[in-house]
């Protein structure tokens, strides 16, 4: 196993580009390079530059690659395909130009499944007809990254209409793997009651990004109980820095041994960015972290 790391925008709480408590991008950059991390995602379409110029030298004055974006889109929704399809074009298109590999694909958290985050026998799920459309979606989404040369890669989530093992388990059934790999994001199957370890070795052949985050234990319970949405629980702080929480990286670590995984795995922790928290600090931890509890423990 050799693993690469990167850190992503979402961990400075920009999950839309237009929200008004952001950091500006160039903060962001600064402190992902100087908490010690070598690559980035590309995160929300526009909040970095979309200019190949402008955002080559963003990344290259900071000694940074760009190795994923992220597609966070209402799947489920047909009546939105057409503009789904040419945003995966757009950012196909940036991520080519500057050798990125990956394209996270993710439901949009929606109504009512924001609420019902982690509630794995009582969410509310799509009819066969509602399921059949978003596969398409998703279908023509693997076409698109293929003309590109990028590797879609599902991402299950939170407050979705992809989040549960049943969910996951049928997308990975209707869709091809030529045109859907999986990015296994530990703190998002934690989450959802899921074993971030089982579903990278059921999944082995179809793993080829890795999100690592990790998930407070009393928050998680609180929010299921309560029916806490998603973005409440954010901001209540579930996600925390790695290896100060429940997820069993030991175990993550001796699995990817097992499958030899070689490749990216990209740190987040996502934050509500007007909570102010020290996101650089909680990158720094997590980089130390992931070093020594899972490379290091590997070399």
């Amino acid at each position: 196993m050799e693993l690469k790391i990167a850190n992503a925008p979402c961990s400075w709480g920009i999950e839309f580009a237009d929200n008004p408590a952001n950091p500006t991008w160039q903060t962001v950059l600064d402190e992902i390079a100087g908490a010690g991390y070598g690559a980035t995602e590309l995160g929300p379409l526009g909040y970095l530059p979309t200019d190949k110029a402008a955002l080559n030298e963003a990344l290259s004055v900071r000694s940074l690659g760009l190795i994923a974006g992220t597609l966070f889109v209402y799947l489920h929704k047909p009546e939105e395909r057409d503009a789904i399809l040419e945003k995966t074009r757009v950012t196909c298109q940036i991520l080519k130009e500057q050798g990125a590999d990956f394209l996270v694909v993710i439901d949009h958290v929606s109504s009512p499944r924001t609420d019902q985050a982690g509630q794995v026998d009582t969410a509310t799920r799509l009819n066969d007809e509602q399921w059949a459309e978003m596969m398409e979606t998703l279908r023509g989404v693997g076409t698109v990254c293929a003309e590109y040369g990028i590797t879609p890669t599902l991402h299950a989530h939170a407050g979705t209409y992809i989040e549960y093992r049943d969910e996951l388990d049928k997308a990975m059934r209707d869709l091809p793997p030529e045109l859907m790999s999986l990015c296994v994001d530990t703190g998002h199957c934690v989450y959802a009651g899921m074993d971030p370890s089982e579903v990278l070795r059921t999944y082995k052949d179809r793993v080829k990004y890795l999100h690592f985050k990790d998930i407070n234990a009393d928050v998680h319970a609180v929010s299921v109980k309560a029916g806490t949405d998603f973005y409440t629980a954010i901001g209540n702080n579930i996600f925390c820095p790695l290896g100060q929480g429940c997820v069993d990286f030991d175990e993550v670590r001796q699995t990817l041994i097992d499958i030899d995984f070689n490749g990216w795995v990209t740190v987040e922790q996502d934050t509500d960015p007007a909570a102010k928290s020290d996101a650089k600090t909680d990158a720094e931890k997590s980089r130390a972290f992931i070093e020594k509890a899972v490379i290091a423990k590997v070399a």
